[in-house]
């Protein structure tokens, strides 16, 4: 278990922190990615009696891509998103770094140049993880990759050398933030029930 917890730390390092030099992004002309970013933020408040604060806020990682489009529609769109923490202080027998992996898909979506997309990670996932120390999206659209990017920039596509955790990127319409500025974003598909 140890000798595979290194392992992976060390392929992570290597990927992560090696070939700085070249920048990676890949774009069509269909879509160009403007931005890539993370941060955290804290979630919006709601009030559903007067005077009644909230108990805490905690900080969420949202990680947001910026995009414009050039065809008048799109029919639909997945952003799938690679998301690396790092605990500096993990457990007896946990990696050091782990690679989250998760989507977020949109319908009918116009021709835009401000077009956002974004999904995040529950307080508790980087209280207990870590920080972010690296991004990336995969666009694709048609079932072909339309357009990539990572943040910071390296080369090629690191994240299929980690094994990724599903389950743990939240979409924005499973998060606080779902109302916040709703038509800022483009038409999401139904939950399959």
């Amino acid at each position: 278990m140890k000798a595979r917890n290194l392992i992976f730390a060390v392929a992570v390092t290597v990927t992560l922190f090696i070939g700085q030099q070249t920048s990676f992004s890949q774009e069509s002309d269909m879509l160009r990615i403007r931005r890539l970013e993370a941060d955290t933020v804290r979630a919006p408040q709601y009030q559903v009696r007067a005077g009644q604060a909230p108990r805490r806020t905690r900080e969420w990682l949202q990680v947001r891509t910026e995009f414009q489009t050039s065809p008048e529609w799109i029919d639909e769109m997945t952003f799938t998103y690679h998301i690396v923490l790092r605990n500096r202080r993990p457990a007896e027998g946990e990696p050091e770094f782990r690679l989250f992996r998760g989507e977020s898909s949109y319908i009918n979506i116009a021709r835009t140049r401000d077009g956002q997309s974004t999904v995040f990670l529950h307080p508790s996932t980087v209280e207990r993880f870590g920080e972010m120390v690296q991004v990336g999206v995969v666009i694709t659209s048609g079932g072909r990759v339309v357009a990539m990017e990572s943040n910071p920039t390296r080369e090629g596509r690191w994240w299929e050398q980690l094994t990724p955790q599903t389950g743990m990127v939240l979409n924005r319409r499973d998060t606080p933030f779902a109302m916040v500025n709703f038509d800022d974003f483009e038409a999401v598909p139904a939950a399959s029930r």
